[in-house]
């Protein structure tokens, strides 16, 4: 098992506090570092484990759209402007790690600042803070949000306009669960309907049609 990087400033300074007490209890210390210290190695074990980053198989082929994020299909339907859309919730306790749902050159990644509804809940769709992700892609853009959720109220995205990035490929972490945004060009045909479990990296949410070139 392997760990997402954003691991080691989140569970780093728990555990290496835990160490200090633990030495501290071995050297005579108070009797409370009896039960601080090996606590506080429990709760850096418990923490690590939300940035766990299992290897996932990508399905390849033309257009494929895979899910950027573990969890649950929230919502799906058509925007007003015409673009396929899907939300996915991820829970407290799904994988945290979010990977890119399609191949292409990142054309903007967009820091917008919000509030922290619940993750699950439309409102978080329009007004928590998020970082929007755009693609260009062969079938046109597409473009990906991470939304921030109530508990933690961070999220991590590793990209940088110019990259090109590559289907399953990490790009960044939600962390402690909250909502992945997904939307996609008119043309797509969505594979997948609400309350569907999805993995990230694996699970095919849709399919794109190449664009009409004149």
């Amino acid at each position: 098992m392997t760990f997402a990087p954003e691991a080691l400033r989140a569970v780093g300074p728990v555990g290496a506090c835990s160490m200090l007490i633990l030495a501290w209890a071995a050297l005579g210390g108070p009797s409370w570092t009896w039960w601080a210290g090996p606590s506080l190695m429990v709760l850096s074990v418990v923490l690590l484990g939300f940035f766990r980053d299992p290897r996932r198989a990508t399905p390849s082929g033309p257009g494929l759209v895979i899910s950027p994020a573990d969890g649950r299909i929230a919502e799906t339907g058509v925007t007003p402007d015409g673009r396929v859309h899907a939300a996915v919730f991820l829970s407290l306790l799904d994988v945290h790690v979010n990977r890119v749902p399609i191949s292409g050159r990142v054309i903007s990644v967009t820091r917008c600042s919000g509030t922290f509804h619940h993750a699950a809940s439309e409102r978080a769709a329009r007004e928590n803070a998020c970082v929007q992700v755009e693609v260009a892609t062969d079938f046109g853009p597409v473009f990906f949000r991470q939304i921030a959720g109530r508990l933690a109220r961070r999220v991590s995205c590793r990209l940088k306009p110019g990259d090109y990035v590559v289907t399953g490929q990490r790009f960044g972490l939600i962390y402690f669960g909250s909502r992945m945004e997904l939307h996609m060009p008119s043309g797509a045909h969505l594979l997948v309907e609400c309350g569907k479990r999805v993995r990230a990296g694996e699970s095919v949410l849709a399919e794109l049609v190449s664009e009409v070139r004149s």
